[in-house]
């Protein structure tokens, strides 16, 4: 997706359509007050401040991400957020090195980039006392739709699948998330599901054009559009008329959640 101011305000963007859901999800999955939890692939830092909240002052977290730049605004969002029970360092997945083990590993949005993640999913439990919680979510691009029916809503998701594809990530890691744990060890994964919707006049068209412009390069590559049928300095206005004209809801992709514990 690029390390660009543009993408890292996308994340934004994303967090603030998803982040409630994710809280939510952490907790059904068993996140609770005075866990120490490790974040990877923490972005923007919308999952490390989601947990932070619900481990309050006497838990700990510590979001770590390859990116350094993106890691400064996760640093100024805790800032403005108050959140002084979380730290962020540098680190390429799956090298994780703690001085102690943590309660929790959670990540949001990182095994679909991944080539191998069950893999990295078994290295990274190292970082987990036995006993202890491993939780992802990830997402289903496939699933995300307009009721009724928006022809560019439906194209642009195509699109984004594709680049996805083009870039060697795995558009619809969600409903494969529970295999992933099984065979990284966690027997018997809980799983669950939740679904941000909005209308023309929500921030959720911004969410799909943004995210078009950031996969640009890899949705001309992978055959399926350029740059002039994307036109993505009028994608936002064109997506909001379309819902618009329809009386639509957009459904986006689905954000599944499966949690298990260590033996």
């Amino acid at each position: 997706m690029g390390k660009t101011s543009e993408e890292t305000a996308r994340l934004d963007v994303q967090d603030a359509l998803y982040g409630g859901f994710t809280e939510y999800l952490l907790r059904a999955a068993g996140l609770r007050e005075g866990m120490r939890v490790l974040d990877v692939g923490c972005g923007t830092g919308g999952v490390s401040l989601a947990a932070a909240r619900i481990v309050g002052p006497r838990g700990h977290v510590v979001g770590v991400d390859m990116n350094p730049e993106v890691l400064e605004t996760a640093r100024d969002n805790a800032a403005a957020a108050a959140m002084g029970n979380v730290r962020f360092e540098h680190r390429v997945l799956p090298d994780v090195e703690l001085a102690e083990p943590v309660d929790a590993l959670v990540g949001r949005l990182i095994l679909m980039h991944l080539q191998d993640p069950v893999a990295v999913v078994k290295a990274l439990t190292r970082s987990v006392r036995p006993g202890g919680l491993v939780t992802f979510q990830e997402i289903n691009i496939s699933r995300a739709r307009a009721i009724p029916e928006v022809p560019l809503v439906t194209t642009c998701r195509e699109w984004i699948c594709a680049g996805q594809r083009e870039a060697g990530s795995n558009p619809d890691m969600g409903e494969q998330l529970a295999q992933v744990l099984r065979s990284a060890g966690l027997s018997r994964p809980a799983v669950a599901v939740a679904v941000p919707t909005g209308d023309a006049d929500s921030v959720a068209m911004s969410l799909v054009a943004e995210t078009v412009r950031s996969l640009l390069p890899l949705i001309e590559r992978s055959g399926v559009a350029d740059a002039q049928d994307a036109d993505v300095e009028t994608l936002h206005s064109r997506l909001s008329q379309a819902c618009e004209e329809a009386q639509a809801t957009i459904y986006l992709s689905e954000l599944v959640a499966a949690w298990g514990r260590l033996d």
